[in-house]
């Protein structure tokens, strides 16, 4: 008889732990719930129509953007996704040159590309943008909603310039040395532009194509013919 009390006793114990382990469970994963998600994009940056003066490398001119995107869904295959996160866009100079800022003797600020008097093992100029993305998926195949389901999506985004700089790297004598400067180098403070997407889930390869140029049309470099514009291709992909 004893050994019964003690065997419901010992039954009942675990029964109540192992409630208690399934809500702590259920507690931390409805804390990471977040309805949406969580993306990065990499991507590398190229220059449409650029001037004669300014060449990039490929593969060293990337870009970096993480947002927060929610879906909503209109019906069972169409979607509209609206987010809000921060972008990177790197220039990597293939010409040996660098963007200066002076004033005039008018004391009106003034953008320069200089010409470097040596050969530097970098050269790259860098803006950050706040960024809110908006696209539209249609979704093929049978399945709920996005998961794993083949896709392709069209959308638009606008960003604000947040912040700039260019930095030199070089080797004096076998010790590196690097330049970094902060300014606005005449950059287009608001950037707007298109993007076409197709992929699978939350994995997707995509390309954006700016509308608006790189350099403030009131403030071109000096020696400036053609304003450049940006554009990116590259993979998305959800963290969470």
């Amino acid at each position: 008889m004893r050994i019964a009390v003690l065997f419901l006793l010992i039954l009942f114990t675990n029964n109540i732990y192992s409630q208690d382990d399934k809500s702590v469970e259920k507690e931390v994963k409805s804390r990471f719930d977040i309805p949406g998600y969580l993306k990065l994009n990499f991507g590398l940056t190229t220059l449409s129509d650029p001037d004669p003066s300014i060449k990039t490398n490929l593969f060293p001119s990337r870009s970096l953007d993480l947002y927060y995107s929610k879906p909503f869904f209109l019906s069972d295959d169409f979607s509209f996704n609206p987010g809000l996160g921060i972008s990177t866009d790197k220039l990597s100079f293939k010409n040996d040159i660098t963007l200066t800022n002076s004033i005039n003797n008018d004391g009106i600020n003034q953008t320069t590309i200089d010409t470097l008097d040596f050969t530097p093992d970098k050269s790259s100029l860098k803006g950050t943008y706040l960024m809110l993305p908006i696209d539209f998926k249609y979704y093929f195949g049978s399945g709920k909603y996005d998961k794993g389901r083949f896709f392709i999506g069209i959308g638009g985004e606008i960003g604000l310039l947040l912040n700039s700089s260019t930095k030199v790297k070089n080797n004096v004598n076998n010790t590196a040395r690097q330049t970094k400067i902060k300014d606005d180098f005449g950059l287009n403070q608001l950037k707007y532009g298109i993007s076409l997407q197709v992929g699978s889930g939350n994995f997707n390869i995509y390309y954006k194509m700016n509308l608006s140029d790189l350099f403030d049309k009131n403030n071109l470099p000096q020696n400036i013919d053609i304003n450049p514009s940006i554009n990116k291709i590259g993979i998305s992909f959800s963290i969470f």
